[in-house]
């Protein structure tokens, strides 16, 4: 028997096992909220892009997404707030020092 079939029959021993007085009821903690995992599919030069931001930040693929599309619902539902990039906003300072000499 090769080592893999051996762990498909432990496997199965598992599954099949329906003694549970050994078991243990382990709730969740009081003030943790509950999350989702959703998956997506993005085309490769995204997902290089995503994975390039997300090491230069220091934080996951996973966790960048997660940022963004919390940050992008927000600036949707956040009424009269308008966002800019820093760039834009670094164009715009620029634009009224100009113009107010």
């Amino acid at each position: 028997m090769t080592g893999r079939e051996n762990v498909r029959q432990e496997a199965e021993r598992a599954l099949n096992d329906t003694d549970w007085t050994g078991g243990e009821v382990v709730a969740p903690e009081p003030n943790r909220k509950v999350s989702v995992v959703h998956s997506t599919r993005l085309p490769a030069e995204y997902s290089e892009a995503l994975e390039a931001e997300a090491a230069k930040r220091g934080i996951s693929p996973s966790r960048l997404m997660q940022l963004l599309v919390i940050a992008g619902l927000e600036r949707e539902t956040a009424g009269d707030v308008v966002t800019i990039s820093r760039s834009k906003l670094h164009e715009a300072i620029d634009q009224i020092v100009t113009n107010a000499a």
